[in-house]
């Protein structure tokens, strides 16, 4: 295909991609592509092949061409109603039960007899726990993480689902499994 208008710069391709009948509508024409200035010679699937004076031939995807050179969109402008001379008052915060004065005094409970309670992990809640290799009382329960401060006073979260999945099999240090 001949270049029509050899000297002449081609269209920028924002001006192409506005016509509603593109990218049929660029075919015989001359574009500029961001700095690629060619003929569009064909449309072939989602694809315009521009071929440039030197000969080399290049595809674009007319679909990403419309989306970053076509005309912008305003979004819809919205009424927004003016509040309320009032704001109505926020939900009170979800009550908590936390547990300010943990009790390391108390038996040290097994985890694996916990677990298999159908009120876990809330049951555990202000007990002293034996969590194999760190012992605490649990002091609050956050969604379904229990929150477990030892004695000296550092704090470990626990999933109450992975607890469950550990230990719910097992038995407690001195039961015996009835078969």
């Amino acid at each position: 295909m001949t270049d029509p208008g050899p000297g002449l710069p081609g269209k920028p391709i924002s001006e192409l991609v506005s016509d509603p009948n593109f990218p049929n509508s660029a075919v015989g024409q001359k574009v500029d592509i961001k700095g690629n200035i060619g003929v569009v010679v064909e449309v072939v699937k989602n694809s315009i092949k521009v071929r440039s004076a030197e000969g080399k031939t290049m595809s674009y995807n007319f679909h990403a061409l419309r989306k970053l050179y076509g005309p912008r969109i305003a979004p819809a402008e919205t009424t927004v109603e003016p509040a309320p001379a009032s704001a109505p008052a926020s939900p009170p915060p979800a009550k908590r039960d936390v547990i300010l004065e943990p009790n390391f005094n108390s038996p040290l409970v097994p985890i694996e007899s916990l677990v298999r309670r159908p009120d876990f992990p809330r049951c555990a809640l202000g007990l002293f726990i034996d969590l194999h290799g760190f012992a605490g009382v649990m002091i609050e329960l956050v969604g379904r993480s229990l929150k477990v401060r030892s004695r000296e006073g550092s704090t470990h979260s626990y999933n109450a689902e992975g607890l469950r999945k550990v230990y719910g099999n097992l038995s407690p240090k001195g039961a015996t499994v009835k078969a």
